[in-house]
């Protein structure tokens, strides 16, 4: 079974990062913090998909990249991985989610006018991702 899920707020990523799964703090060379902005950004495309009509059997299905981000970073144990997406947003490290540019939609999927044109298309995340001010 997988451990319990953690919810907070991506402000407060760079403090729960220092700590591993069972709270005791991460040792890094030289004894310092984990500095998320150190580590490897890596990106990973996710897809979105919507039958738009349910009750019809050969109804179209249209799809979205979604670009989800991760840090990969190294303590005295090994390599662990961190999503970043909204802490992305709030820090600068990286270019905001909603400018970063994603793959156009496979043929025959997604919605909109550039469907086969070649273009790319810009997407970014619902508000929810972000802190409650």
């Amino acid at each position: 079974m997988t451990p319990p899920c953690v919810v907070f707020p991506a402000s407060e990523l760079r403090l729960h990062v220092q700590a591993d799964i069972k709270g005791k703090k991460r040792k890094v060379e030289g004894g310092g913090d984990v500095d998320l902005s150190k580590c490897a950004l890596q990106v990973m495309t996710q897809w979105r998909c919507f039958v738009e009509n349910p009750g019809d059997r050969d109804s179209p299905v249209g799809c979205w990249p979604i670009q989800r981000l991760f840090r990969q970073c190294q303590d005295k144990r090994g390599r662990f991985t961190v999503e970043t997406t909204p802490w992305e947003q709030l820090s600068s490290t990286a270019q905001p989610c909603s400018e970063q540019m994603v793959p156009e939609s496979p043929p025959g999927h997604g919605v909109g006018d550039n469907r086969g044109s070649g273009q790319r298309t810009y997407h970014e995340w619902s508000q929810a991702w972000e802190d409650e001010r």
